[in-house]
């Protein structure tokens, strides 16, 4: 309906949400953005594998 800001994207392998797209959803960050980029970098690749292990259950 029409307020919806979710796009529409193919992740690279290994990736759940790629760090471009979470930067748009958080919008300015405040401090050092390497930091929350490699937090969220780290935490995608374990989601990913997560998720990869219990599919392939």
């Amino acid at each position: 309906m029409g307020g919806s800001k979710v796009k529409a994207f193919v992740p690279a392998p290994g990736t759940c949400v790629p760090w471009r797209i979470k930067k748009e959803e958080f919008g300015d960050l405040l401090g050092n953005e390497e930091i929350v980029k490699g937090e969220w970098e780290k935490l995608d690749t374990f989601a990913y594998a997560f998720i990869w292990f219990w599919v392939q259950r």
